[in-house]
């Protein structure tokens, strides 16, 4: 006997690693607790009431696409580097769609912090016997 919360479940486990998503992520998003997702990807629990939010998270529209039987996905269908992956996982959480503008200002945004960063140990370093170190020599 085929038991179907059991194989919506291991499909959603499958197309999340496929996205490269962590669950932790998933299960923020969601609202699910921790052991009731991890029950649910088992199959237990309240499969209909998770797969409806998983489908509302991802925007799936069919309500029954996690129920087929041998669903096959493809790993890490983001191949992009991982920084453009958050970036659009932004972008989608607020928009609906990936915003190239929100994209633009988060890339900005993050280089500005690196830099900051960058900075940040330069002005700190100091010599061993704890003197600032002059730069403008």
């Amino acid at each position: 006997m085929v038991n179907t919360n059991k194989i919506v479940g291991q499909n959603v486990k499958k197309y999340i690693e496929s996205k490269g998503i962590k669950h932790s992520w998933v299960m923020e998003r969601t609202g699910i607790k921790k052991t009731a997702y991890y029950n649910f990807l088992n199959g237990e629990g309240n499969v209909e009431e998770y797969v409806a939010k998983i489908n509302k998270l991802f925007r799936i529209k069919d309500p029954f696409f996690f129920y087929k039987e041998d669903m096959e996905f493809k790993e890490k269908t983001f191949d992009r580097n991982r920084s453009d992956s958050f970036m659009n996982y932004v972008a989608l959480s607020f928009h609906g769609t990936v915003d190239e503008e929100l994209k633009k200002g988060m890339h900005l945004f993050r280089e500005f912090v690196e830099l900051i960063d960058v900075l940040k140990s330069v002005t700190n370093s100091e010599n061993p016997r704890g003197e600032s170190i002059d730069y403008k020599r």
